[in-house]
């Protein structure tokens, strides 16, 4: 019960926080509007635009989880049929139970010591039964032989226009009952006057009226699944042969659980969230709910090109935690998933609670060690990069199996949000997939993935026994691993041959170089592949040399055939043993270095 009672105390901590539903209340999207004034006569009705469609009402345990051909209406707004007494003069074969039942309910909170003026003002005027003729007569459908032609309403059928109201009174600014928080609170105070059943309370200890039905629409306007429910009529679910009554395995007092659950609903609605198919997981914390989702990739966004760990760690926390105060010794971060175990039934798959400075720790760690050099959208510089879990789990496991997904992200969690080593089958499945360009249609897909292997590999080397934190996310010049020389030496490679290509126009340039193409051999023969792929880059250092010659200068493009000669001259070209996996990084961090200085080399080499 201590995720009930985390939420709980959530609820307590941003109460009135926008979005945050009072107790005994949902949202419903509504398609009509009604007016009336003070007197209770009609004044006019509106259509509801999409936008504006969201409504806040009051329910009941029993209304907001109705279903079927069960006869629970709202306490205010509802459905058309639910609250015209007239519905049966416009459509055949109609029963008032519903309208009876509506119009019972509503007057008992209207003669209530809690009723407010404008509820009275609303059930006097529905109580006549005329709203289905005010409606026609203000042309929102015509009756035709006995027949009634309505339009539909934002593809609702008549009985289902959802109708909410407001009450024009002289001098009170808010006539929208939906908005008023003297309704909202007016039908709290009522709704809770009228509840008898007392249990104990699970979460609370005390002897309080306990809910029996538990709020749905969790984690969103359409979702039935709960988080608490009890066996049904036929015995046939949770607890046959073991309890006669679901109170006898446990019982949630109705506020709490109100609290809890719309606290749930909010924050997955504007928190940090992470949706991945049938599942959602939230982050956040009761002294700093405005805390950032740690899941998503993170991109350097400050303006200085030249950037250490300790401002990159710090901008971590910032980004997470927020630009206040870091938190107290006694803050805490919850993590809570949620997914649908059937369609009416929700699971918790993983709730944690961890203290808040070795929670932000613990991402830092993550954020700072599964990190690598990416190219920046706006102005194309080479900054840190973190990539998502999201991101991680679809290049390791693709995204068509849920539950291979599931499977991964089960895995990956506690390495971010407890600080535990990363698995090296995890990393080597990562470098085996982008190992192989082929595997990919588009060439920045590629280096997508090329990149986050190169940061799970720096974030399992980080984790070593050895404890060594100096893994460069940037080139590495003085490197001795042979490895990453030979990334490095395929890297120039590449780049020469694209410069050749690129002046013989767009077409060209876009086909696959010969490293590409022998990418994966290269990694497993390395001193035979290399032979074969310098022969085969002949022809372009020709094509490079007779375009300096036809300008009478360097074009800058002959630097590749320079730098190819001084990394072949650190190799060691008798030992022919495969390329450990550092390959790839010296792979992937010579191409970006290239490609951050190539417009200045350029300009430093034409000036020869």
């Amino acid at each position: 019960m201590s995720w009930l009672n985390d939420l709980y105390l959530t609820y307590e901590a941003c109460k009135g926080a926008e979005g945050l539903l009072p107790i005994a209340h949902l949202t419903q999207n509504a398609q009509l509007e009604v007016v009336l004034d003070e007197e209770g006569r009609f004044v006019r009705a509106y259509r509801v635009e999409k936008e504006d469609a969201v409504t806040v009402i009051p329910v009941t345990e029993d209304s907001s989880s109705r279903s079927g051909k069960a006869v629970f209406p709202h306490p205010l707004s509802d459905k058309l049929e639910y609250i015209a007494g007239d519905y049966g003069d416009f459509v055949a074969g109609y029963k008032k139970e519903k309208f009876v039942c509506y119009i019972a309910q509503l007057e008992k909170w209207s003669r209530s010591d809690q009723s407010l003026p404008q509820i009275r003002t609303v059930y006097q005027y529905l109580s006549r039964g005329t709203l289905m003729h005010d409606l026609l007569a203000a042309g929102f459908f015509t009756f035709e032989n006995g027949e009634i032609l309505a339009e539909k309403q934002q593809g609702i059928a008549l009985q289902d226009w959802f109708i909410r109201f407001a009450v024009e009174v002289p001098g009170k600014p808010e006539s929208r009952l939906y908005r008023d928080s003297q309704v909202f609170e007016s039908y709290i105070q009522f709704y809770l006057s009228g509840q008898e059943n007392r249990e104990l309370c699970y979460v609370s200890g005390e002897i309080v009226p306990c809910s029996e039905k538990h709020p749905a629409k969790i984690r969103n306007t359409a979702d039935k699944a709960k988080l608490i429910s009890s066996n049904n009529a036929y015995g046939v679910l949770t607890f046959k042969g073991r309890f006669k009554e679901s109170s006898q395995v446990a019982s949630v007092s109705y506020e709490i659980s109100q609290k809890a659950h719309s606290a749930l609903r909010w924050l997955i609605a504007r928190q940090a969230c992470l949706r991945m198919g049938e599942q959602v997981v939230v982050v956040w914390s009761i002294e700093n709910p405005q805390i950032s989702n740690p899941f998503e990739e993170l991109l350097w966004e400050g303006e200085q090109l030249i950037f250490t760990d300790e401002a990159y760690s710090d901008w971590v926390r910032k980004a997470i935690w927020g630009p206040g105060e870091p938190p107290g010794d006694s803050d805490k971060v919850m993590i809570m998933a949620v997914e649908a175990a059937t369609t009416g039934r929700l699971s918790v798959p993983f709730y944690q609670k961890y203290d808040a400075k070795q929670f932000l720790e613990n991402i830092k760690k993550w954020k700072t060690g599964a990190c690598w050099l990416s190219r920046r959208v706006k102005d194309q510089a080479l900054v840190p990069w973190s990539p998502s879990l999201v991101d991680i789990v679809k290049l390791l496991v693709g995204d068509k199996n849920e539950k291979v997904n599931k499977s991964m992200r089960e895995r990956l969690l506690p390495c971010i949000v407890e600080g535990r080593k990363l698995p090296y089958d995890i990393v080597l499945s990562a470098l085996r997939l982008a190992g192989n360009p082929t595997h990919y249609k588009d060439y920045r897909e590629w280096h997508r993935a090329v990149s986050m292997a190169c940061a799970l590999l720096r974030k399992w080397q980080i984790d070593g026994e050895d404890g060594k934190e100096e893994y460069e996310m940037g080139l590495d010049t003085e490197s001795r691993d042979r490895s990453y020389i030979f990334g490095q030496l395929l890297a120039t490679a590449e780049m020469l041959e694209r410069s050749a290509l690129s002046m013989s126009g767009n077409k060209e340039a876009m086909r696959n170089t010969a490293a590409e193409k022998y990418f994966v051999r290269f990694q497993r023969y390395p001193v035979e592949t290399w032979t074969t792929i310098r022969n085969q880059l002949q022809p372009y250092v020709m094509k490079l040399m007779t375009a300096k010659n036809s300008v009478g200068k360097n074009t800058g493009k002959l630097f590749y055939l320079d730098q190819i000669d001084k990394l072949t001259d650190r190799l060691d070209f008798s030992q022919k043993d495969k390329l450990e996996p550092t390959f790839l990084q010296g792979y992937s961090s010579q191409i970006m270095e290239y490609r951050n200085f190539s417009k200045k080399t350029e300009l430093d080499e034409n000036k020869d």
